[in-house]
Parts: C-alpha cells; structure tokens; sequence
C-alpha cells in the first residue's frame, strides 16, 4: 500500500519528529500551522500564544491573511475561550456563535473553524483551524489537532527547558568568571597581608626577648598595634567590596554636580601645604543609587586627591562627556602622577596598585569597588593615563529620561 505524505498519519507523525528537534519559538509556530491546515484539510490555520488575558495571533498558514501579528482581549475572542475552558470547539458557522466577534470575521473568509487548546491542564496556547465554506471536521480529525497540540506542549515545554538551562549556564560562567576573581583577590589579599603579620610576630619577639619591661617595649607594642590595625582595615575594605553586590539598589535622580562639591569639601579640609583645584560641571544629573553613587564618586575623587599629592599645583575636574540617553558618560580627570596606557586594565582589579606603597599609600580595592558599583547600575568603567601628565576616569550611569 502507498502512503502519501499529505496522509495524517505521515503528517502526523513528521511533525511530531520536527518538533522534538525544534530550537526557537518560531520554529514551533510555523510547524504547527502547517501542520495543523494539512490534518485538518481546512484553508487557513493559526498558532494563538496565551499573554495573561491576550491572545496573542503567532503565526499562520492560510489562503488569505487573518490576524497574524494581532493580539485580543481572551474574553473576546474564540481562542481565548478555548484556553480558559480547556476544551476544543468547533464551530460550523462563525456567524452564529455568540462567542466569537463577528465583526473581526466579516473581512476574513472564515466561516467555520475548529479552536484546540494547547495543554490540556492550564493551556498555553490554542491551534485555529479555519474553513471557507460551511465545514465541520469529524471526531478523528479533532483527536489529530488535540495530538499536534500535546506535541506543541511538549515541544513549548522543552524551549523553556533550553532557556533555562542556558540561563543556567550562562549564569555558571558568571560564577566562574567571580570564582576566579575572588581567587585572585584571596592570593592578593594574603600577600598583602603578609607584610603588617611578619611585623606583628617580629615586634613581638622583641618584646618576648626583652621582656615586657624592656626599654623599648611600649614603641613595639604600639608597632604590633598599627600593624594590626592595618590587618583589620585592608580585610574590612575587601569584604566590603563583595558586601557592595549584596545591596539593595534604590536607584534616585541624583545631581552629580551637588555631590562632587560636597564632597570636594571634605577632600579639600585635609590638605595642607599645598594648592588644590577641584572643578565641578554644573548639572551632572542621573539615575542611581545614592548610598553607591557617594561611595563610587568618593573613592574617585580621594584617588584623584592621592596621586595629585606631589604636585604643588593640583588640578581635578569632575566633567559631563557626553549627554547620551538612557546612559551619559562622565569623567574624573586630575593632573596627577598618571600611568602607563597599557597598565590601564589592571587598575580595576580588586588589590591591585600601580605604584609602590612608600611612594603612595593605598589598598587598591577603591577602583575595584567603583567599577563593581557602575557594573551594578549597567554602565561602564574605563581609565585613560600619562605618566607625570595626569589620568582620566570615565563612567556611565543612567540619566532621566
């Protein structure tokens, strides 16, 4: 016996192999309106995807257009009545129907159709199939379009699989990507601490050696004290950039320009012996989180504030680049001591100094948690340097509409 490949059972059964392998949305809809107008041997046929209370018209196969792109109220429309009673219904002439909205049909040449529901428990979507002349399909037919719709179930259920396996993996590597930043930060953290350690236990030999009594035994302790104390303040700054992530965002319209100067002040009433100049644009508004955008903007000024501290002369300017939308760029520009260009990638890395701590005290966890900060708001962070010329800061924040 010959079988056609327009017989159901081959239909059938194609389209529930094509499904099985199918990779997109799209993919899903378009198989299943074919699919659907050849079982049904009908002139037209639909995949309406549910949208809460829309009917959402997806894709279609029919002899003249019919609503593909539309969306529609589900209490107003035959679809929608089929996926919130769970049931298929035919109807034999759509013009007789009180639930279908005759006025959507009279341009259409639909004048019987066939409404199947796509998951029986909880449906998600519904397959429309659609005849130009007075038609109702018999028992066996329905049962094909309810098999078709339980494979497109499945197959719409395995794309949310992929999803979120993919999520999954995509959000592993972010993991990793940490996991390994965190690693280095640990290794850099244990070097870092090796220095103030080492002068705790010597110190505290010598007071051992020579008796707490001994004559220089108060300066040693008071050595093993600051050493200590830098212990617990380089911990505390580290584990403070990591608690950074674990906040809340709150993000407000902030003026930049308002913040930079209040904190220019601050900045300023410590300096002694020296002139500094720290220039704020008017008008420097965005769309952040308060708490994080002081800390950010802060740690960018003491930084332009510490590598100017050589200069007799200091100049800062806190400036607007470019007034893009929805995100503006700004900038943090100082005629300090500079950097390498090629140096620039490394400044963001949590424990990370670019000159020595004799030449200039730090921690190097500033720019690492400015960059994590402007991360979290989706902007981006880069540096541009010249030795002895000075260095530049750029960020982007989000900025009212």
């Amino acid at each position: 016996m010959t079988v056609s490949a327009s017989d159901p059972g081959v239909v059938l059964s194609r389209s529930v192999e094509l499904l099985a392998s199918a990779r997109t949305l799209e993919d899903v809809t378009s198989i299943v309106a074919e699919a659907a107008r050849e079982l049904a041997g009908a002139d037209g046929a639909t995949f309406v995807l549910r949208e809460d209370d829309l009917c959402f018209y997806a894709d279609e196969r029919a002899i003249s257009p019919l609503w593909k792109g539309q969306r529609f109220a589900a209490s107003s429309c035959i679809s929608g009545w089929a996926m919130q009673h769970a049931e298929s219904v035919v109807v034999a002439d759509v013009f007789d129907d009180a639930r279908i909205p005759h006025d959507l049909y009279r341009p259409t040449f639909v004048k019987s159709l066939c409404m199947t529901p796509v998951r029986i428990a909880d449906p998600i979507a519904a397959i429309g199939t659609y005849w130009a002349q007075q038609h109702t399909p018999d028992a066996l037919t329905v049962t094909r379009l309810q098999v078709l719709a339980n494979s497109a179930a499945v197959a719409l259920e395995n794309l949310t699989l992929r999803g979120s396996v993919s999520r999954r993996g995509i959000e592993r590597d972010g993991f990793a990507a940490r996991a390994d930043e965190l690693e280095s930060a640990i290794h850099a953290l244990v070097h870092d601490l090796r220095t103030p350690l080492a002068a705790i236990v010597g110190y505290a030999d010598l007071i051992v050696d020579q008796g707490p009594g001994g004559p220089n035994g108060v300066r040693y302790a008071e050595k093993i004290l600051h050493a200590g104390e830098r212990m617990a303040a380089q911990i505390d700054r580290m584990l403070g950039i990591y608690r950074i992530t674990e906040r809340t965002m709150e993000p407000v319209e902030i003026d930049l320009a308002v913040l930079g100067r209040e904190l220019a002040g601050d900045h300023l009433m410590q300096v002694k012996n020296r002139r500094v100049q720290i220039e704020v644009e008017d008008g420097l508004e965005v769309v952040a989180d308060p708490v994080l955008t002081r800390l950010m903007l802060d740690n960018l000024l003491g930084n332009a504030m510490k590598y100017t501290s050589k200069k007799d002369d200091a100049h800062i300017w806190l400036t607007r680049v470019d007034r893009q939308h929805p995100f503006s760029t700004f900038a943090v520009r100082d005629n300090g001591v500079g950097f390498d260009a090629n140096e620039a990638p490394l400044l963001f890395q949590p424990l990370t100094r670019l000159h020595a701590e004799q030449e200039l005290a730090g921690t190097g966890l500033g720019l690492a948690s400015v960059a994590r900060i402007i991360e979290l708001h989706g902007g981006r962070v880069r540096a541009e340097g010249e030795p002895s010329v000075g260095a530049s800061f750029y960020f982007s924040l989000p900025v009212p509409a």
